[in-house]
């Protein structure tokens, strides 16, 4: 069952066309990356789905409702989809506490036992209770990517938004992030939609594969593809 449909979407910043007609769909319970060069609209797609660029045009589904350009997301579709930034200052206030920042969206939605809650999804990326009481400054990018990566499950996502999540960590951190990500996908049954310039990240994560280019789609490659190298391939001809 198709958890995202996009058809024609385009975005416009002034006279620079962002994504210029990507088409696809996004199966629940599947890892679907957007790959290609930097600037070619992975990254605005991402925003657009999750309800940060407001202006575009073109016909999108999201989880069974159909979006309007320049709607905020309210009710289920606001809990129901959740972004990882790539630098996860993005997420993290530098003045508040983890917990704090963790609390929030619980408390904006009004559940209950939230200090539990908190503690609980930090144990579940991998951080004791204790890291709670730190700021964002006192942790290091792992561990701040891992808290980012607490805040946007706290909710229960059906549908996670990827943003480069390991671009700005060392090799061996990585490769810890990814393994995480995998494992929390599997325990609660999410979604996901990537971008990432790494090819051995895509292979490693995804069930499929899109290759932008121009702002748009030129080809989706399957698991199949992905083992060959192809998708690498795709890219390598792209800087040619």
């Amino acid at each position: 069952m198709a958890l995202v449909n996009v058809n024609q979407l385009q975005v416009r910043f002034g006279d620079k066309q962002a994504v210029a007609g990507a088409t696809f769909t996004l199966d629940e319970g599947e890892t679907f990356s957007l790959i290609g060069e930097s600037g070619c609209g992975k990254s605005t797609i991402l925003r657009v789905l999750a309800g940060l660029q407001r202006e575009w045009r073109g016909d999108i589904s999201l989880l069974g409702d159909a979006l309007v350009p320049g709607a905020r997301f309210t009710g289920a579709l606001r809990r129901n989809v959740q972004m990882v930034f790539q630098d996860p200052w993005a997420s993290l206030h530098p003045n508040h506490t983890i917990l704090r920042t963790l609390a929030e969206p619980l408390n904006i939605h009004g559940e209950t036992g939230v200090a539990a809650r908190v503690a609980e999804a930090l144990q579940e990326v991998g951080l004791t209770e204790d890291a709670g009481k730190r700021y964002p400054h006192q942790l290091s990018g792992g561990q701040r990517q891992r808290v980012a990566i607490a805040r946007a499950l706290l909710l229960r996502p059906r549908l996670l938004l990827l943003d480069e999540p390991t671009s700005a960590l060392d090799m061996s951190v990585q490769a810890e992030i990814l393994n995480l990500l995998n494992r929390l996908k599997q325990q609660h049954g999410m979604t996901y939609l990537l971008v990432s310039h790494d090819a051995d990240v895509i292979a490693h994560m995804s069930d499929r594969a899109a290759f932008m280019a121009g702002g748009v789609i030129e080809r989706v490659f399957d698991r199949e593809a992905m083992v060959k190298g192809e998708h690498r391939m795709a890219e390598v001809n792209a800087k040619r």
